[in-house]
C-alpha cells in the first residue's frame, strides 16, 4: 500500500482532509491533523574530502623531490598508492605528505 493511500484510508472520515497539491489552508481555516511520521532514512555518511591533496613523492639522496607521482584526496587511498609506489621503486625513499606534514614515509633501504 502506498503511503498516501494509507493516509487517505486512515483519515477518510475527516472533513478537513485536503487533496494533495492543494494550496495551504488559510490562517483561520481548520486543517486535518492526520500525519504520517516516518523514521528518517539511513543516509550514508560520505567522507568529506580534505582541503589539500596528499602528495606521493620520491626523494633524492640530497633531500629534494625527485618525482611527484600522485595527488590523492583520501588518506586510505594515499596509503594504498604509497604501498604501490614503494613496490615499484624499491630503491627510492617514498613519502606521503600534505603540504609540509609527512603522513607516511618509506625509508630508502640500505
Amino acid at each position: 500500500m502506498q503511503q498516501l493511500d494509507a493516509l487517505r484510508h486512515l483519515s477518510g472520515s475527516c472533513r478537513h482532509q485536503r487533496r494533495p497539491g492543494s494550496p495551504p489552508e488559510r490562517k483561520y481555516e481548520s486543517a486535518c491533523q492526520a500525519r504520517l511520521i516516518l523514521p528518517p532514512s539511513k543516509q550514508q555518511i560520505v567522507p568529506t574530502p580534505i582541503q589539500r591533496g596528499l602528495n606521493v613523492e620520491t626523494w633524492t639522496t640530497s633531500g629534494s623531490i625527485q618525482w611527484h607521482l600522485a595527488t590523492v584526496w583520501s588518506i586510505e587511498l594515499g596509503h594504498l598508492v604509497l604501498d604501490a609506489v614503494a613496490t615499484l621503486y624499491p630503491d627510492h625513499e617514498v613519502t606521503l605528505r600534505q603540504a609540509c606534514r609527512v603522513i607516511a614515509k618509506r625509508e630508502k633501504p640500505d
